[in-house]
């Protein structure tokens, strides 16, 4: 990854919305390095990006498989005023949700152009070509007096070798299956960064209103029976979408269930010993 190259593939706008662009060959996670700069008493919105990680993290306390050179690995820290983020739209009980979708269509957007018609979105933030992940998103939150700051995690899986696959618990696809030759990693982390932070001011303006047509037109599981696991219960239904505050609709037996945090199946389960991504 060449900082220059990445610097000068953002607009002027959005590299001046970044105080900082950080680029390591290896870090044990971009995530952590974020959280670092945050405890370090830095308060301005910084990019991490590095070509490999030693403990990639992914949700719900997984591993992300991070090899040299065989994916993205970034992680932007960025501030969000309190009064902004309550300002409009965001559910009060759940100011991030829409935040979380918000990441995934800005990479979902980035990718389309290298990927077939199968590429989709899966709640609350994944990113499939069919139905094998491609890439994934965690966010952490934090909070100081006057602000919330958030880190933003985001890998995209550019070129795994089978033997590199065989360690991941479930079907994941890579960017090398369809687009030959691959994108500069420079260019697709900065066409990322760039449709990221635009939508980000659009959500801290509107909410996620806005976005709820367009992430249901790429939802893969819209209108097919699914289960929820939030680690509490399982819950089995027909998805019915995302609300104006990105929380999932679940159609049961029941009735109608809004769910706000936990994962979509049908998914393959955790292997004992296999890394999860």
């Amino acid at each position: 990854m060449d900082k220059l190259l990445l610097e000068q593939s953002l607009s002027e706008a959005i590299r001046s919305s970044l105080h900082e662009i950080h680029v390591h060959d290896l870090v044990d996670s971009t995530n952590l390095q974020a959280l670092r700069l945050l405890e370090s008493g830095v308060r301005d919105n910084h990019l991490i990006v590095a070509n490999a990680q030693s403990s990639g993290r992914g949700r719900r306390g997984r591993n992300w498989l991070s090899p040299a050179y065989s994916g993205l690995y970034m992680s932007l820290l960025y501030f969000f005023p309190a009064t902004r983020l309550h300002a409009k739209g965001a559910d009060n009980t759940h100011p991030y949700q829409g935040l979380s979708l918000v990441t995934a269509l800005s990479v979902f957007d980035a990718l389309r152009d290298f990927c077939p018609d199968s590429l989709g979105l899966k709640w609350p933030n994944d990113v499939l070509v069919d139905h094998r992940k491609l890439a994934g998103i965690l966010l952490e939150i934090r909070t100081i007096t006057d602000c919330f700051p958030v880190v933003i995690g985001i890998g995209v899986n550019l070129n795994l070798s089978p033997s590199q696959r065989s360690k991941i618990d479930r079907p994941v696809s890579a960017l090398n299956e369809w687009s030959d030759p691959l994108p500069a990693s420079e260019m697709l982390a900065g066409q990322i960064m760039s449709l990221l932070l635009t939508n980000i001011e659009h959500y801290l303006r509107d909410g996620f209103a806005p976005f709820r047509t367009c992430w249901n037109s790429r939802d893969i599981y819209l209108g097919t029976e699914v289960t929820i696991d939030n680690d509490r219960q399982q819950l089995v239904g027909k998805s019915m979408g995302v609300d104006t505050n990105g929380a999932l609709l679940l159609q049961t037996s029941d009735g109608e269930e809004r769910i706000s945090g936990g994962e979509v199946f049908p998914s393959l389960r955790s292997a004992a010993g296999v890394v999860q991504q």
